[in-house]
């Protein structure tokens, strides 16, 4: 696992420059989300999406705001490294993933990887949800 987790700082150390090709990609049918630069995948992470009852918008996005110690308005619950999209009130944050959608509605991941999302995406960069 170590040696991965460098090749993916070192590949996303080297795009810096280049971010306006980065994007992201979300699957609430594979619980997955990854970060690529035009097609190339440099990160992926699993993820948790909503819960039976609730709902993840699906579509396309862009990072409206970076907040990297958000706390949540509506349930009080602090959500690092939370990026927001298109303004809405949900957006992809560090959180609990017990395997299966069990969210309010955002996309939450491992704090790891969120962190790594966090630090490669800017305001503008675009995401898209594919649907279940």
């Amino acid at each position: 696992m170590r040696p991965l987790l460098l090749t993916a700082f070192v590949a996303i150390g080297f795009l810096i420059p280049a971010r306006a090709a980065i994007r992201v990609v979300v699957s609430i049918r594979n619980q997955s989300a990854w970060l690529v630069d035009r097609n190339r995948i440099l990160v992926t992470s699993a993820v948790s999406t909503a819960k039976k009852g609730m709902h993840t918008p699906t579509g396309h996005f862009r990072v409206s705001e970076k907040d990297v110690s958000h706390v949540s308005t509506i349930y009080h619950v602090s959500m690092p490294f939370y990026m927001r999209l298109s303004g809405q009130p949900f957006g992809m944050h560090a959180g609990y993933l017990p395997g299966y959608p069990a969210s309010h509605g955002c996309i939450r991941m491992p704090r790891d990887k969120a962190a790594l999302f966090f630090r490669n995406v800017i305001v503008g960069t675009p995401v898209r949800i594919l649907p279940n």
